[in-house]
């Protein structure tokens, strides 16, 4: 059934991982957007038990926020259409891209530990691309995938799955959390400033309706 033709398109979000030494990135577009996105934001700890009054307005940083939210993904479209790659592989490739977020790749793998077996370099964990969730044009943020977990619910005759859901959790990296010359700390910052002008939207939209409701009492 096709949709109302006055209704507007709606976009679609998506996780980018950025790899520096790639060249692509790797793009996660939703096949369909989450029915909801639940935030967590709470203040960022000074580290200490117990404040001094003369801190108790005192912020230690940007506060710390997550993420979640359940991704579906579905080959019944590509099935009906008689795509070859669904037939065969079902949904794998997008559960694969997903999950691609959180391995670092075989190459960097392979490459490090011969370059550690022959005592050239020291034993470093691997760096993984930076990923950046996409949730329209006002919230571009850098996050750290904490967390995925994966429900297969059906399946071909292979055993491939053709229908799944995704649990995302997600950190939001802050300029905390980021160096100066990361990629990420400037995006964040960007965030930060379409926050600021959103709020204050907010507050003249909630001064002028304070206003008209009290000059029609």
């Amino acid at each position: 059934m096709s949709s109302f033709p006055g209704s507007p398109r709606t976009l679609r979000g998506a996780i980018v991982a950025v790899d520096p030494l790639g060249p692509l990135s790797r793009v996660v577009v939703f096949q369909y957007n989450p029915d909801q996105v639940q935030r967590t934001i709470a203040p960022r700890s000074g580290g200490e038990s117990g404040q001094r009054a003369a801190d108790a307005h005192r912020a230690w940083g940007a506060p710390t926020e997550t993420i979640t939210m359940t991704v579906d993904v579905d080959a019944a479209d590509q099935l009906e259409t008689g795509d070859p790659v669904a037939a065969t592989v079902g949904v794998l490739p997008q559960l694969s891209v997903l999950e691609m977020l959180l391995h670092p790749g075989s190459v960097r793998v392979i490459a490090n530990s011969v370059l550690l077996a022959a005592g050239t370099i020291e034993i470093l964990p691997v760096e993984l691309p930076m990923a950046v969730l996409v949730w329209g044009p006002a919230r571009v943020v850098p996050v750290r995938i904490t967390q995925l977990g994966v429900t297969e619910q059906a399946f071909n005759p292979a055993l491939s799955p053709i229908r799944a859901t995704v649990d995302v959790s997600a950190q939001v990296l802050t300029y905390d959390d980021l160096s100066l010359t990361d990629v990420g700390y400037g995006l964040y910052l960007a965030h930060l400033v379409a926050k600021e002008v959103l709020a204050m939207v907010g507050a003249v939209t909630g001064a002028v309706d304070a206003a008209t409701d009290l000059a029609g009492a």
